[in-house]
């Protein structure tokens, strides 16, 4: 008994111990754990301080951060802490790296300093940089990451200048290029004829060829002379004319009151003659009723027949009198006539002057201020009806180069072939007018959506197949056009806009296409 009572006492021991055995295991075992997971925050965190210092630093942290996420055994991994530890011994000698990078700083931000034109804010963010000496590594980067703001203001305050200058003359050339184009459409519309005609198509081949700014000043004064000159000369001719017909007018109107006066004194002259003859008609029959035979009525019929023979002398005059009469009248009737047919000149030379106005006298077809006032109209249309409105905008393609090569007169003439080849495409109730140099826009007005794609991309096949030929050689003319419909909220301008876009892209896509935009 004894000798099991000892052995049961063994054993409870022996689990006693080994129960405490497995809670130091335990415990042993968690803080071995944490201490792990402390040192993969500190790899990790080592890895990411000290990534760029030392590629083999790099490559050692790296291999020990995966050794420690797959849980390898410790002993494998002393080697390379060893090894890290060693590396990190070598990164130690930062002093005089701090040195040398204090040194760069320094001589940097001296050079800087020395660019002239800087402002004073900026001259001063220097100085309080030099005045900090870096107290480690980091601050020394912090140091550098300054210079780089610094060094960037002041390249931007040396260039922006320049930049300005540039955009200033970019925009420069635009503005001249738009009044270029303003121009040689001012003087398409003025269609001038005679010698101011020609010199206006002179300084227009000029602005085509291309004009520095001071000549696009004289030549914009020249062009007011010669419009102003020919406004003279229409004012002169209207007036000329107007006196003309005034003095006419006031001939006329004397001439035919003295006439009138003249007609009344002969209703008055007639009338005393037919009372003098109804008088003497009374006296005849009464003489026939008093006398009974021809010898006792002789004598007062003698007095008859001289009454008689005075009312036809007075007859007489006044029949000549109504004959001068009558051609005074028809001149008069000529002189109206004259008058007449000298305003209807008038009026149809002025009918031609409001023609002229908005023909493009070029190509024929309409110009920009007939176009405007067509696409007003239309719009008021489409606003009550809702009928499908198409706009599109055909613009040639490389015309400059074109002029530059072949010359202008080939310019011209391929206006006036394509103008007319446009129009040979369109149905009566559509709208074509000539708004640029080398720029179509076209109105189509209650069209389906296939038949006005069908048009417009078989205005481009014709255009393209047009034959023509400069200085022995065949020419191939090609076009861009961008459409679009009325949809909405649109108003002329929003619609013109979008065609315009249409028009850019199809440029940008190659040219020679037709862009819809919606």
């Amino acid at each position: 008994m004894t000798a099991k009572y000892n052995a049961a006492s063994d054993v409870s021991e022996l689990k006693l111990r080994l129960d405490q055995a497995q809670l130091s295991y335990r415990d042993v075992s968690l803080k071995s754990r944490r201490e792990i997971v402390i040192l993969k925050r500190l790899i990790a965190r080592m890895s990411v301080a000290c990534k760029g210092l030392d590629s083999e630093l790099d490559k050692r942290l790296d291999i020990l951060r995966t050794d420690l996420e797959q849980n390898k055994d410790i002993s494998k991994i002393v080697p390379h802490l060893a090894q890290v530890e060693r590396l990190l011994l070598r990164q130690t000698s930062t002093h005089s790296t701090m040195e040398r990078l204090s040194e760069l700083i320094r001589q940097s931000s001296e050079s800087l300093k020395r660019i002239p034109a800087l402002p004073v804010q900026l001259k001063r963010d220097i100085h309080d940089l030099l005045s900090q000496a870096p107290d480690s590594l980091h601050h020394s980067h912090q140091q550098i990451t300054q210079l780089f703001g610094l060094y960037d203001r002041a390249l931007k305050l040396l260039t922006v200048p320049v930049s300005i200058e540039r955009e200033s003359r970019s925009k420069d050339d635009d503005l001249q290029q738009k009044l270029c184009n303003e121009l040689q459409q001012i003087i398409t519309e003025l269609d001038a004829e005679g010698e101011s005609g020609e010199q206006l198509l002179a300084i227009r081949h000029q602005l085509l060829a291309g004009v520095a700014p001071i000549s696009l000043v004289e030549l914009c004064l020249e062009v007011l002379r010669l419009a102003l000159d020919s406004f003279i000369h229409e004012r002169r001719h209207s007036q000329k004319f107007l006196d003309v017909i005034s003095g006419d007018l006031a001939a006329l109107e004397q001439t035919t009151r003295q006439t009138a006066d003249q007609g009344q004194a002969l209703h008055k002259h007639r009338s005393e003659l037919t009372a003098e003859l109804g008088q003497l008609s009374d006296r005849f029959h009464q003489a026939l009723s008093q006398y009974t035979n021809l010898e006792s009525w002789r004598g007062a019929a003698h007095a008859l027949d001289t009454s008689l023979k005075q009312l036809v002398e007075r007859q007489r005059s006044l029949e000549n009198r109504e004959q001068a009469l009558l051609e005074q009248l028809h001149y008069h009737q000529n002189r109206a006539e004259h008058l007449y047919q000298q305003t209807q000149n008038q009026h149809r030379q002025i009918e031609d002057l409001q023609r002229r106005i908005f023909l493009d006298p070029l190509t024929r077809v309409y110009n920009r201020a007939a176009f405007h006032d067509r696409l007003e109209h239309e719009y008021r249309r489409w606003i009550r009806y809702q009928h499908p409105l198409c706009l599109a905008v055909i613009n040639l393609d490389h015309f400059g180069d074109l002029n530059d090569t072949y010359g202008f007169q080939a310019g011209d003439k391929v206006l006036k072939i394509i103008a007319r080849t446009l129009h040979q495409h369109l149905r009566d109730t559509d709208f074509i007018a000539r708004v640029g140099n080398d720029e179509f826009m076209l109105i189509l007005p209650d069209i389906t959506e296939e038949e006005r794609h069908r048009r417009l991309s078989g205005i481009r096949e014709a255009i393209l197949q047009l034959p023509f030929r400069f200085r022995d050689k065949n020419v191939t003319v090609s076009a861009s056009l961008g459409a679009t419909l009325f949809d909405d909220t649109d108003t002329p301008a929003k619609v013109i806009e979008r065609g315009q876009k249409a028009l850019a892209s199809a440029k940008h896509a190659g040219r020679n296409h037709l862009i819809w935009i919606a």
